[in-house]
């Protein structure tokens, strides 16, 4: 009964960080948005004042968060923080890092003061109860990273799963005439989803004077996989040696699709190797247990006569 009562403790603790981080984050993120916008038909905002005072609460939690991550990878440079990179694979473009790891010091410091005081209040403490604490702890540090490696694993795949007929339209509206920058903004409209929104964000950099090199190159900072690292250098060679890209793309295209195949072939392998663990611990017990009671069963019945 304790155990359930901890996993579904845990269950709601974790619900509870993610929706506060959720509400913290998204007010931010859609003024921002909003702000951006404006700019982009010519209006200036940069001296307008935010008078919404949940706004303005959520930007001194922010900064207060942002502080205690700061002061955190300073004293303990030993807790590793998440990159960068790992944030902006997970479409995390406006949080820094030391606001993560704020976050991650406040749930691995009041997880187990929250337990702690529960188990205390109910009966006092036991070796259960300081497992249990420890626990807590170890999962509120490692919650959030787990959460935002996740999410960039799986934008990361769905790009690479995406990029081959991204590069298809691409080598099709490049062969009617139309310049890469172009058939990017054409195209950007077309797909739904991390690649999407990585290709809108590659084309309002170029609406506001990026050149298209260097917006190729700050797409491959926030996705560094083989499939967009190849698509992007072979971009930007072609359009460095001006030369038809149309072919390259094609003949690319086909090399990130026998890429994916090899890459699920390489799964498919790795999968009776991760089966062995539940199989020989979860699997075996349970079928030994049907097969051999019976036989232990009647061994004991016949020996003491019963």
């Amino acid at each position: 009964m304790t155990f359930i009562m901890f996993v579904v403790g845990i269950s709601l603790v974790g619900l509870t960080a993610r929706l506060l981080i959720h509400a913290a984050v998204l007010p931010r993120l859609r003024l921002s948005a909003h702000i951006r916008g404006l700019e982009r038909y010519g209006f200036s905002v940069g001296g307008t004042e935010v008078s919404d005072g949940r706004a303005r609460l959520n930007a001194r939690v922010i900064a207060l968060v942002e502080r205690i991550g700061r002061s955190a990878m300073e004293r303990a440079p030993t807790l590793t923080p998440l990159e960068r990179g790992d944030l902006a694979a997970a479409a995390y473009h406006d949080v820094s890092p030391e606001v993560v790891h704020g976050y991650r010091v406040i749930a691995a410091v009041f997880l187990p003061i929250m337990f702690a005081f529960l188990f205390a209040s109910s009966g006092g403490f036991s070796m259960l109860t300081l497992a249990v604490v420890v626990v807590s702890g170890v999962c509120g540090w490692q919650l959030p990273a787990t959460m935002v490696r996740s999410r960039g694993r799986k934008r990361l795949d769905e790009i690479d799963r995406n990029l081959p007929d991204l590069i298809d339209l691409l080598s099709a509206t490049v062969e009617a005439g139309m310049g890469i920058a172009q058939s990017i903004g054409l195209v950007s409209t077309r797909f739904r989803g991390a690649l999407g929104e990585e290709l809108r964000i590659t084309q309002q950099q170029q609406s506001l004077g990026v050149s298209n090199t260097q917006a190729l190159e700050d797409m491959l900072e926030r996705v560094d996989t083989p499939s967009v690292r190849a698509f992007v250098r072979t971009v930007t060679r072609g359009e460095t040696l001006g030369m038809s890209i149309a072919p390259i793309l094609r003949e690319l295209a086909i090399d990130v699709r026998r890429r994916r195949r090899q890459s699920a072939q390489e799964k498919m392998q790795k999968a009776p190797v991760k089966m062995l663990f539940p199989t020989m611990f979860f699997i075996f017990p349970s079928l030994m247990i049907v097969m051999m009671f019976p036989a232990a069963y009647s061994l004991l019945k016949g020996l003491t006569g019963v």
